[in-house]
């Protein structure tokens, strides 16, 4: 078995499997041992290039080649200091919470606990089980003829809006029809329906010269619990 002695610095970078990381001078000793002598990913044989080590008896095997060698790209945005598996976001778009703002909700019943919008902050999931992080969710209560209205200034800047709509997992067992509407500056440019069991659908508007874009989910009939769809991966274009 071998041991070896590295700095902390460098361990920290050989979970990641980047180069040209460092040690500072404060930087701790380990002893580590590289009694890794092979990793199978779907019975194949395959060893990183920067070897897996143990130690204080937990084996550390370099993220970037575990994720990638399973489908999973890696991506370190150094802004936000977060590793990001996986799906990350669109460089070239541009996120409510991140990016965007609301600047309107009203709802028929004035609570205001009926809409939410996150950036890689909390994750919901569809009805489907699919998890996203990046999203806007727009709910009313189990009544009849409740409607709920979110805003989002644009100022004439975006040219597209692209998202999936669909049921999250909180509201999937509705029992009555909704209906969300899309509107341009007041003016409705698309109606979609949503019942329970439908498949999360992706959707993409023109936005150009628009100076605000609004959702609005509504439904007539009362129902046995309370309505919420997501607009998943909701981003703007310019």
């Amino acid at each position: 078995m071998k041991k070896k002695l590295i700095g902390f610095s460098v361990a920290g970078a050989l979970l990641l499997g980047s180069a040209g990381v460092y040690a500072s001078s404060n930087s701790q000793t380990l002893e580590v041992f590289y009694n890794i002598k092979n990793i199978k990913i779907n019975q194949v044989s395959k060893m990183p290039e920067n070897k897996p080590f143990t130690y204080n008896g937990t084996t550390y095997v370099p993220l970037r080649f575990i994720s990638e060698q399973l489908g999973n790209p890696v991506e370190w945005d150094s802004a936000n200091q977060t590793i990001n598996i996986g799906k990350t976001s669109d460089k070239s778009a541009f996120y409510p919470e991140r990016d965007l703002e609301y600047m309107n909700f009203q709802n028929s019943e004035n609570y205001s606990s009926l809409y939410s919008y996150s950036f890689n902050q909390k994750t919901i999931s569809d009805n489907i089980g699919n998890d996203y992080s990046n999203y806007i969710t727009i709910s009313t209560h189990s009544w009849d003829n409740q409607w709920s209205l979110i805003e989002f200034p644009l100022n004439g800047q975006y040219n597209t809006f692209k998202t999936t709509l669909g049921l999250t997992e909180e509201g999937k067992n509705i029992t009555k029809e909704l209906k969300l509407e899309v509107f341009l500056d007041e003016k409705s440019i698309e109606t979609y329906t949503i019942s329970a069991g439908d498949m999360p659908k992706d959707i993409e508007l023109k936005l150009k010269g628009a100076n605000k874009i609004g959702f609005k989910l509504s439904k007539k009939e009362s129902s046995n619990i309370s309505a919420q769809i997501g607009l998943f991966e909701s981003r703007f274009y310019k």
